[in-house]
């Protein structure tokens, strides 16, 4: 068969974009401290720091839009929280009322969500709020005296619908054009004896791990539907390696104060090998080692084809067809943008109720604490006594928001070990009910919801101990 052949333009969008992304992402340049002004309106300052581009542009949205003089963030969040209900009863209701009763139960979350952003709102910009909620507006002493209703807004809320579509704007340099397509065929000849897992689900989860968890999910289930994986493949890549975007990674890293320490490139691809290690020991116990290798129901089988020889060469020819194929920038900008869109929908809303309830649990019950002693001597490996508990705690409210853990932290002084390990471990762990659970129950995967409680389980004890270690090595005291 006679070798394609690809055009100059086809090459440079490959090498270009490629290029661009990986510095947009991953390559640290100092940036001294700036105000923003508009004539002699001054928005907000940024402080100087080393740091890559997506979070130097995140810092400069923020000082813009909400640590200045023009504090605009909290009314964009319930913006997002209008579509999400927009969506929820009017886009696509279908999706949420006709799937199961799980994602019914968690479209019911989402409205109780958006009614306590809406109460938020309205207290932030016209100092008011009902009697009845004064429970969400009084201050707390372990939230630094902050109410949970501004703590969850500034610390969590802001910070992901700033962070999400900030990295969303640049990822389709990184996805789109060859580069993951690229490293997806050169490990293929890995994923098989190591995970179990056919070579495309590298690309799946490189993609998920820097686009998001649905997009992850919307690959599997369409890899799944179509013969393309089997029923115990897809349920592994899609509980196992459809981790949270690097926006949510950006969150956890700025709330956890690594990111200004200049961690980033660190915590990154640490958290990227310890959500690797772990779902190399997951794939291999119950309960995903008993699921069948059965697929779709009247699907024609398309097992992946084997390559034995020009490993480089079919993996560059498959970078440069994408490259090739591929929409131009701008719409395919214009397209994640929208897609993410949908994500912060859920965020904002299913956020605002589980991040509530979760900090709630926290506070004012010990049922959080209770159950944290599974995680206690485990966290003690690496971690500070003084410092062991709060930890156990945030690895157990990981399962209800993802970003809760990194909040505990944000106030009072802590060790590097234990930021690290809450900016980790809800990464790492992967499985949280605020929208992971629900997006996925809402594909064709047949995944069962004490599957993913028990996989959870299995999965925090493993990231416990092997993000431990790693802190241990990374952070000597």
């Amino acid at each position: 068969m006679e070798k394609k052949t690809y055009t100059g333009f086809v090459w440079f969008k490959f090498i270009a974009f490629s290029v661009i992304g990986i510095f947009v992402f991953f390559i640290n340049f100092y940036v001294p401290e700036y105000t923003i002004k508009l004539g002699s309106w001054q928005w907000g300052t940024v402080a100087g720091q080393s740091n890559v581009l997506v979070s130097h542009f995140t810092n400069f949205v923020k000082a813009a839009l909400f640590t200045g003089n023009f504090p605009a963030m909290p009314f964009v969040v319930w913006l997002i929280g209008v579509y999400s209900i927009v969506d929820l009863i009017w886009l696509r209701p279908e999706k949420f009322w006709h799937t199961t009763r799980v994602a019914a139960v968690f479209a019911v979350f989402k409205i109780v969500g958006f009614i306590f952003l809406c109460f938020t709102v309205i207290s932030l910009y016209f100092h008011w709020n009902p009697p009845f909620l004064n429970w969400m507006f009084q201050p707390v002493a372990s939230l630094g005296e902050k109410s949970i209703s501004l703590f969850i807004m500034n610390n969590i809320l802001v910070t992901i619908c700033i962070s999400i579509p900030a990295a969303s704007l640049f990822l389709p340099l990184l996805v789109d054009y060859g580069l993951v397509d690229f490293v997806g065929v050169l490990v293929r000849p890995f994923m098989r004896p190591v995970f179990k897992l056919p070579g495309r689900a590298a690309v799946i989860m490189v993609s998920a791990f820097l686009g998001n968890f649905s997009v992850g999910h919307i690959a599997v289930n369409d890899q799944y539907k179509t013969g393309r994986m089997t029923e115990r493949e897809a349920v592994v890549v899609g509980t196992s390696f459809s981790t949270v975007s690097v926006g949510f990674l950006l969150a956890l890293a700025n709330n956890t104060g690594l990111n200004e320490r200049g961690y980033w490139n660190l915590y990154f691809w640490t958290a990227f090998l310890i959500t690797l290690l772990v779902s190399l020991v997951g794939v291999r116990i119950y309960p995903l080692r008993n699921l069948p290798d059965a697929y779709y129901p009247n699907a024609s089988p398309q097992p992946e084809p084997e390559i034995k020889s020009h490993l480089f060469r079919e993996a560059l020819d498959s970078a440069l067809l994408v490259s090739e194929t591929q929409e131009p920038l701008l719409k395919r900008i214009g397209y994640i943008m929208k897609e993410t869109l949908g994500v912060l929908g859920t965020v904002a809303s299913g956020t605002a109720f589980f991040a509530t309830v979760g900090v709630l649990l926290y506070t004012y019950t010990p049922l959080v604490r209770l159950i944290g002693y599974i995680f206690y001597p485990l966290m003690r490996i690496a971690i500070p006594e003084a410092e062991a508990m709060t930890a156990a705690t945030g690895a157990v409210v990981s399962f209800i928001e993802v970003t809760i853990p990194a909040l505990l932290v944000t106030v009072g002084e802590w060790s590097l070990r234990t930021r690290y390990m809450m900016a980790v471990i809800p990464v790492s762990s992967i499985i949280f009910l605020a929208s992971f659970v629900p997006c996925l129950m809402a594909t064709d995967i047949p995944v069962k919801f004490k599957d993913m409680v028990i996989i959870w389980v299995e999965r925090m004890i493993l990231s416990v101990v092997i993000t431990g270690l790693f802190a241990l090595a990374l952070f000597p005291a």
